[in-house]
Order: C-alpha cells, then sequence, then structure tokens
C-alpha cells in the first residue's frame, strides 16, 4: 500500500501567486515579485503605526479621549 505525499503548494506570501526564476524573501516569507514585497512592508508598517497611534490615545487622561483631537493640539 502506498502512502501519498501531498507538498504545499509554493505561492507569493502577499498575493498568492505562482513564483518564477527569483524568489524574493522576508523574515521566512516568499513572494513572487519585488511589489509583492515592498507592498507586504509598506502595509505591515502601517500597521504597526496604527497600533502605536492607539496605544499613545489610550495613555492619554480620559477626559482628553472624551474632547477629542482639538484638546491634543498644542501651540
Amino acid at each position: 500500500m502506498r502512502v501519498q505525499h501531498t507538498q504545499k503548494r509554493q505561492v507569493c506570501h502577499h498575493c498568492g501567486g505562482r513564483f518564477g526564476l527569483v524568489t524574493h524573501r522576508w523574515w521566512g516569507k516568499k513572494f513572487c515579485k519585488r511589489t509583492c514585497l515592498d507592498n507586504y512592508i509598506r502595509e505591515d508598517a502601517l500597521d504597526r503605526d496604527a497600533v502605536r497611534r492607539s496605544l499613545w490615545f489610550a495613555r492619554l487622561p480620559s477626559s482628553a479621549r472624551a474632547a477629542g483631537p482639538s484638546v491634543l493640539c498644542v501651540r
């Protein structure tokens, strides 16, 4: 009796496309094109910035959060 081993399809982490002759790598992830790699890094940085902004906003006193962004402007 034969046991069939299925191999995981190798696809781009960002778009799901197939790889060509060149595979771009970033922290263990593989990308089919340089543009996919650049877009992934950009989106990852934007996500990180959004988390940092939300953490900064959470540390504000509750009175400043309730008043809105106009209180945050200091001249």
